[in-house]
């Protein structure tokens, strides 16, 4: 009787698994499939960084329904450039499935702000904050401006410009002095030397070089002009800089 029992509960448990196991690959296997329409599923291509109009041919050729989305401000592309889509690339997605794009607007285009009147400081923090690069910078002599205060600007305050763009200013020396005094630029770069020079109202005249290996290269090593001495505007001060041997140049 107890033996009847137990092969009575081992049938019912191996119906219960075998029904089980038949339900499972049913449903997946057939029912799945039939709901999700699996054998409909698309690859989504990848269109961006091409043009609006070739990002919508290749996605309707593929049945899918290309729907323009936001649009973004970008430097890298043409306006009218696929940016993002969503879904992405590589997606599996139904037939007739929409597809948004974000489509690059290019560059910004905004208003020149003023740079006129201030430090040199704070503009090149202008600049940076509206993505626009500093170009040349003029210094010159201001009876009105102090010394370092931009005086002048390539664009003019009001202009549409756009980021990226280059502008060049230009940047008060200060009120023309009555006498020029010889700047001390032994020790300096040259690139340091020349900026010195020339905002004494001076000019960096003929440059000879010398051999050495106690200094770095391009550095000031005499100058022909006593610093302290008065002088008119425009004088030369001649300067000996040092550089390297052919040797080491070429290393």
């Amino acid at each position: 009787m107890q033996r009847e029992k137990l092969l009575i509960i081992s049938r019912n448990v191996a119906l219960g698994v075998f029904v089980f196991v038949a339900l499972f690959i049913t449903t997946d296997k057939l029912v799945m499939p039939m709901y999700t329409r699996h054998w409909q599923a698309i690859v989504v291509p990848d269109v961006t960084y091409m043009s609006q109009a070739a990002a919508q041919k290749i996605l309707t050729q593929n049945g899918l329904k290309p729907l323009k989305g936001v649009e973004k401000y970008d430097e890298t592309y043409p306006p009218g450039f696929v940016l993002f889509q969503n879904p992405e690339a590589g997606s599996l997605v139904k037939k007739g499935r929409r597809v948004y794009l974000t489509v690059g607007k290019g560059k910004m285009v905004f208003e020149m702000p003023n740079l006129v009147g201030k430090n040199e400081r704070d503009v090149m923090f202008i600049l940076d904050e509206n993505q626009l690069k500093l170009g040349k910078i003029d210094r010159k002599m201001d009876h009105y401006y102090p010394e370092n205060v931009v005086i002048d600007q390539s664009i003019r305050e009001g202009n549409n410009v756009a980021t990226g763009q280059i502008i060049d200013i230009v940047v008060s020396l200060g009120i023309q002095p009555l006498n020029y005094i010889v700047p001390d630029v032994v020790g300096k770069s040259l690139e340091e030397a020349e900026e010195i020079v020339y905002k004494a109202g001076l000019v960096l005249g003929r440059k000879e070089y010398q051999i050495t290996q106690k200094l770095l290269p391009n550095t000031i090593l005499s100058q022909n002009m006593r610093p302290g001495t008065s002088v008119s505007r425009g004088d030369s001060i001649h300067v000996v800089i040092s550089t390297l041997t052919n040797t080491e140049e070429e290393q």
